[in-house]
């Protein structure tokens, strides 16, 4: 079994598992890839080179459009960004809220640049939802200029002032909210409570006694984390190779929400996909039958 995954804090069930050895109670031979970005790890899923993807909801909706034989069994994370911003847009969004991208956007003769994944993935989804749903502050074309920058990327582009703010996960997330002149200003579970981060994405080319073991094991690293935190998180500076401070504490970030029931985040996702659906990434609205397939994660709960 060929897992491939994605170095970000929403996949701290694979730094926990992989550190403390759960993929040796699998009865297969198991490879992990890294890749760097979910682009890349969607693009090797759809080329049958992995068959468990740890990467984004929304890629795994991609997937299953183009009718890609898998399904999502387990949830790896929820509620997992924050919109981070410069202290001047961060003081107008505390005194004018949704008014705040217009009302910079009249000041400066330019709108606030807003950089974060690319369109349709689940940052932008969630970005495009914070402005268009929650806020209800207009079209995000309309508000933000939207440059592409990969999570890893998101310091050392708001540290060269490039951006007015960025929705980003950990643990990026601290580091840009870390930067001189820059604070956090808002956090996606409020604006869209319990919506899915990452996923457990599964080729159907593993057979059912495989999946069984991995969601177990998945399950089992999810207990250790919500059990032991600080353990999860110098597991997870092991293979990020990070700073333990800085990993304990993106751990402590509200954007540091872990779990594996499928059903917790079904209804969230299925009003993700409207905006993944939106930006011409999938032919429209996924229904939670369409992407997920429950009975293992209820067989092994």
């Amino acid at each position: 079994m060929h897992v491939g995954w994605v170095p970000i804090y929403s996949n701290m069930q694979y730094f926990v598992m992989t550190q403390r050895g759960y993929y040796d109670g699998l009865d297969a031979e198991v490879s992990t890839t890294k890749f760097a970005s979910g682009p890349a790890a969607v693009k090797a899923f759809a080329a049958g080179d992995i068959d468990v993807g740890l990467f984004g909801v929304t890629p795994s909706m991609v997937l299953t459009d183009k009718g890609v034989n898998a399904d999502v069994l387990a949830a790896n994370s929820r509620n997992g960004f924050e919109m981070v911003a410069t202290d001047d847009f961060a003081d107008r969004y505390d005194e004018q809220g949704a008014d705040a991208f217009e009302r910079y956007a009249d000041d400066r003769g330019s709108k606030p640049v807003w950089g974060t994944a690319p369109d349709g993935s689940v940052p932008d989804t969630l970005t495009r939802y914070w402005l268009e749903k929650d806020l209800d502050a207009g079209q995000t074309e309309d508000l933000v200029d939207k440059p592409k920058v990969p999570p890893a990327k998101a310091p050392q582009t708001a540290q060269s002032r490039d951006i007015t703010g960025t929705t980003v996960q950990e643990p990026y997330a601290t580091l840009v909210a870390g930067i001189d002149g820059y604070r956090q200003i808002e956090w996606s579970g409020n604006v869209l409570p319990g919506h899915p981060v990452t996923v457990s994405f599964v080729s159907n080319r593993v057979s059912d006694s495989l999946k069984r073991d991995f969601v177990e094991q998945h399950v089992r690293a999810t207990n250790a984390i919500r059990d032991d935190p600080a353990s999860a998180a110098t597991d997870a500076a092991a293979v990020l190779d990070l700073d333990a401070d800085l990993a304990e504490r993106a751990m402590a970030s509200k954007a540091s929400d872990f779990l594996a029931n499928p059903h917790d985040i079904a209804d969230q996702s299925v009003a993700m996909s409207t905006f993944v659906a939106d930006v011409g990434n999938i032919s429209g609205e996924m229904s939670a039958d369409e992407l997920f397939d429950f009975s293992v994660y209820d067989d092994v709960a």
